[in-house]
């Protein structure tokens, strides 16, 4: 059993149902939707039930031991267990500590756009809210991260001289026979625009575009360089 439905937990069922176990993955919602968007994750569930991977939606689920098995408790009572049980939820960055500083707000830190909270205070990575066309956002990608913190430290030496965050987002992963690479903000919204291939299951180069004038790009098991993938997003569809 894999408890999570995000990337970390479908990666796992992906590898686990490689090596040929029998899995059941239990999700809150459908999998991968709060990270990708209804779209693409209904690609990467279709691709996953197609080779075996049994999911199991519900709202909350406990988890427990009983003798050598472990067991999840599902939201209506209903009990699944197997020999091995992985959690891969997902994680809240620790702001408790900052409880006392007037720092951190809805479990995050937000910041301008070269990550300062003030002239002397960057914070970067999982713990901190850029700014984004859609408001203040989390990041939790170790890509934005290193960017991030490139361009906190040079704002903690140059202060407004220093350059704004200008990164775009990138996001991959690659499960059940699907390669997928992103660039831009996700989840996303609607349809694509297919740049080439279409949506009968070979590769395709998407673009979602977005009123603020930048889309997201994605390739699902399609070969492209990243700074390509990158320009596409600043293309008009």
């Amino acid at each position: 059993i894999v408890v999570g439905g995000g990337p970390l937990g479908m990666e796992i069922a992906s590898g686990c149902l490689a090596s040929g176990c029998r899995v059941t993955l239990v999700s809150q919602g459908v999998p991968l939707t709060v990270q990708l968007g209804s779209y693409l994750a209904g690609v990467f569930v279709k691709a996953a039930r197609d080779v075996g991977l049994t999911i199991v939606e519900t709202g909350s689920a406990r988890l427990e031991r009983e003798g050598g098995n472990a067991r999840v408790v599902l939201e209506d009572g209903a009990v699944l267990e197997a020999e091995v049980l992985i959690s891969a939820v997902g994680d809240i960055p620790n702001t408790e500590w900052l409880a006392d500083t007037g720092l951190a707000a809805k479990g995050a830190i937000p910041v301008d756009s070269r990550g300062l909270v003030r002239p002397d205070v960057a914070a970067v990575g999982d713990l901190s809210a850029f700014p984004t066309p859609y408001g203040l956002r989390r990041i939790p990608l170790w890509s934005s991260a290193i960017e991030q913190a490139k361009v906190a430290a040079r704002a903690l030496v140059r202060g407004d001289d220093a350059p704004l965050l200008q990164f775009q987002p990138y996001f991959w992963t690659e499960q059940f026979g699907l390669s997928l690479k992103a660039v831009g903000h996700l989840p996303l919204e609607g349809e694509p625009t297919y740049v080439d291939g279409g949506p009968g299951g070979g590769p395709a180069l998407m673009r979602w575009s977005h009123e603020h004038g930048t889309g997201v790009a994605a390739a699902l098991n399609y070969r492209i360089p990243i700074p390509r993938l990158r320009r596409l997003t600043q293309t008009a569809a």
